[in-house]
């Protein structure tokens, strides 16, 4: 029997939850220079400033570890007694499960980089008072 498609489905998977790492860790840092410009710069309302950036990146940052504990859910779904369930054993549902979390990721990701955009644009502006 065929498990091309369970596998790639399972590779999907496997490549969200790397790049949901690589997210996080970029949100980390970014947290960290924001961090930096409040305690090194004395510019007026720069507090709120931070804040909102870093409001938007908890946002996101929450958005990906719940999608993160989803892909981890699917894993599990495509996988029985420790093995890939066959192609045949793919349901409707598997299928549908999988075509939303595909949707949602895109989604999370486009959101992400638009974030991390305007936290990078807020960071370079700032640095350069």
């Amino acid at each position: 029997m065929s498990k091309d498609i369970t596998q790639h489905y399972l590779d999907e998977l496997e490549n969200w939850g790397e790049s949901i790492v690589f997210y996080n860790s970029s949100i980390e840092k970014l947290q960290e220079h924001l961090n930096q410009i409040i305690i090194r710069n004395s510019i007026v309302d720069i507090a709120a400033k931070v804040e909102v950036h870093q409001l938007l990146l908890e946002k996101i940052n929450t958005k990906l570890n719940q999608l993160k504990l989803e892909i981890h859910e699917q894993e599990s779904v495509l996988m029985k007694d420790g093995h890939l369930l066959e192609n045949s054993e793919l349901t409707k549902e598997i299928d549908l499960q999988q075509s939303d979390l595909t949707t949602r990721v895109k989604s999370c990701e486009k959101e992400f980089i638009d974030v991390k955009y305007y936290c990078n644009e807020f960071l370079s502006e700032t640095l350069k008072k």
